[in-house]
């Protein structure tokens, strides 16, 4: 770790110039040091910001500095963030937010420590720990809304605008993809939904295991008030590639298991798979980071949107709404 003062490069200057700027912290026995190193392939992890592990008065690690990277600062509604993850905090299910710096973009959190680890979809992938998972989403679902509207078709859009204003080509079946996508919103939006707050980003990377097996949340850049199935659907989607495995967590989740809800969980896993594509598409024109695989990773939510829209059963799922 390295003292304030010795930045080297304008990630380590963002970094200091959070820490120096937070209440209440003497500069002068802070020290700071990377946290997470990124990867875009095969999985989704720290790309979205820079981090940094922080010390203070000479002690290890206390504290976790998370910088959102420019590329998609947009997209993030830092206060919401804040906000929600003091919420979480207060449900015993995630570190407590130290310090908000909107005008750096940067988040202080309260350091998890050596005995948690990034959980893996092989850790998350056995019924008890999905289901535990399942019930911690289903907590946080009665909890007071977060005040942040969002559907993953509304994200699409968003991004679809801002990739067209980039000049981004896109593949090409990407007007068929839209169309299909713009179908699962109708009859969805037709069925009518409830909005509830939720972590919305299930991810594994996002759940971090204790050493005593307790999860705790992390990265909580998507949380919104969402239909509580798009979270379920992207649970399902990244733990497993059979139905058959996907239904017990609809039972968990619901007490009962339903064609009707399964098909929405499905389609919005299909859109949930077009909307990472295309956010990881503007990364890959936007950043500096050439080394990292976001092409590659676009390419494979592509491709699985393509695969669960072309199925023939996908049809079926659409008329079960």
């Amino acid at each position: 770790m390295k003292p304030l003062g010795t930045a080297t490069d304008p990630a380590e200057v963002r970094a200091e110039a959070v820490l120096s700027a937070m209440p209440g912290l003497d500069p002068a026995g802070v020290a700071y040091g990377p946290a997470a190193a990124g990867a875009a392939s095969p999985s989704f992890h720290a790309v979205e910001s820079t981090s940094f592990a922080v010390s203070m008065a000479g002690n290890g690690p206390a504290a976790f500095l998370k910088l959102t990277v420019p590329q998609i600062a947009p997209l993030i509604e830092l206060e919401t963030v804040f906000r929600a993850a003091g919420a979480l905090h207060d449900m015993g299910l995630a570190p407590k937010p130290l310090h908000l710096d909107t005008e750096r973009g940067g988040i202080l959190f309260t350091h998890l420590g050596a005995d948690y680890r990034s959980a893996r979809i092989d850790d998350l992938a056995t019924l008890d720990r999905a289901a535990a998972l399942v019930e911690i989403h289903r907590a946080i679902a009665q909890g007071a809304p977060f005040g942040r509207p969002w559907t993953v078709f509304s994200g699409i859009r968003q991004l679809k605008a801002r990739l067209a204003a980039l000049g981004r080509r896109m593949p090409a079946d990407a007007d068929w993809l839209f169309a299909v996508t713009d179908m699962s919103e109708a009859v969805i939006e037709a069925a009518g939904y409830d909005s509830r707050p939720a972590h919305a980003d299930p991810h594994s990377s996002n759940v971090m295991i204790g050493p005593d097996g307790r999860l705790v949340l992390v990265d909580f850049d998507m949380v919104a008030d969402v239909d509580p199935y798009y979270q379920l659907g992207a649970q399902m989607n990244e733990l497993y590639q059979f139905d058959s495995d996907m239904k017990p967590l609809l039972e968990v989740h619901d007490g009962v298991y339903s064609d009707a809800a399964f098909a929405r969980c499905r389609l919005y896993a299909a859109a949930d798979d077009l909307y990472w594509a295309l956010r990881s598409l503007i990364h890959e024109e936007l950043t500096s980071l050439k080394s990292l695989e976001f092409l590659k990773y676009a390419e494979w939510r592509f491709l699985r949107c393509r695969m669960l829209m072309g199925h023939p059963g996908f049809e079926a799922l659409i008329r079960a709404i």
